[in-house]
């Protein structure tokens, strides 16, 4: 944990387009009660898919102490990438429709809360996961929730309701899939609907799909889910929601810190924005490879 002697050179980089529009007028009230004395703040906006990283990466190589991304969970990847392995710390304003790490590391959804959140919070670091070119912080996967990620990309809208319209269309002709998983004390075949690979507890909106995970135990929280058969569907959603996915037998989860994976499908998806992973990822753990704000360990 680090103590404050002066204020830190901040950049806080804004998505004006990410999730649920809270962040509009989001300049005004960081004005307003972002601590000055402790958060010296420039402000830049993204244009672009990708914009976000060259601006936290610039903002490195410039002596930024401090990035506050105000965005969703894309926003979050796009700065912790740019942030992994430097000394400048991430904070999170959560704009998204998800909030997969800002929920886990206990942020407001609030702005002006979130803001009088990160005004108490401490650096410490935590844990990175590296996923063939990608790098994630909260959650990526494969299989059912990648082909729903991607059905998700072409919808005009955003938000929860958005999110299971594009689950409910993939469910219904969704294949269970195998994933061979090998390391030097691994080597099987699962079947499943979806492997998850977790460094977070969960995929946002309080859906825990890891609720043991924790961000700086070096450890990967692989998520293994079978497909149910529609009559179990509600009682799955329930232990979702209600963090006991460990206690239902379509779910089994395995605790590594290296693994290859191979599928059949190209399809995967880094803390909720689609990618193209290939037939196989590597994943690694990084450990504590991130600065954050945060008020508590893990």
């Amino acid at each position: 944990m680090h103590t404050m002697d002066k204020a830190y050179k901040t950049l806080i980089i804004i998505n004006p387009v990410s999730g649920t529009g809270k962040q509009k007028q989001i300049t005004s009230v960081l004005k307003k009660y972002l601590n000055q004395k402790k958060f010296k703040a420039d402000y830049k906006l993204t244009k672009y898919a990708g914009h976000g990283y060259e601006l936290a990466k610039d903002a490195v190589k410039n002596g930024y102490k401090a990035i506050i991304a105000v965005g969703g969970d894309g926003t979050i990847n796009e700065i912790s990438r740019a942030l992994a392995f430097s000394a400048t710390a991430l904070g999170i304003i959560p704009c998204g429709s998800g909030n997969g790490l800002a929920r886990h590391l206990g942020i407001p959804m609030n702005p002006k809360k979130a803001i009088q959140w990160i005004n108490k919070a401490n650096i410490q670091e935590m844990d990175t996961i590296s996923a063939n070119e990608y790098r994630l912080v909260n959650v990526a996967g494969i299989g059912f929730d990648a082909k729903i990620s991607h059905e998700f990309e072409k919808m005009n809208s955003r938000g929860l309701i958005t999110y299971i319209r594009a689950s409910l269309k993939c469910f219904r002709t969704f294949k269970t899939q195998e994933f061979e998983l090998k390391n030097n004390s691994i080597a099987r075949i699962e079947k499943g609907m979806m492997l998850s690979f977790c460094n977070s507890s969960q995929f946002g909106n309080n859906a825990f799909i890891a609720p043991k995970a924790k961000i700086d135990d070096g450890k990967i929280n692989l998520c293994l889910l079978k497909k149910p058969k529609w009559y179990q569907v509600p009682a799955l959603v329930m232990n979702l929601f209600s963090k006991r996915i460990n206690s239902s037998s379509l779910f089994k989860e395995l605790i590594v810190d290296h693994i290859k994976i191979y599928q059949k499908s190209d399809l995967g998806h880094v803390d909720g924005e689609p990618v193209i992973f290939g037939n196989t990822i590597n994943l690694k753990i990084d450990p504590k490879s991130l600065k954050i704000f945060t008020q508590f360990n893990s």
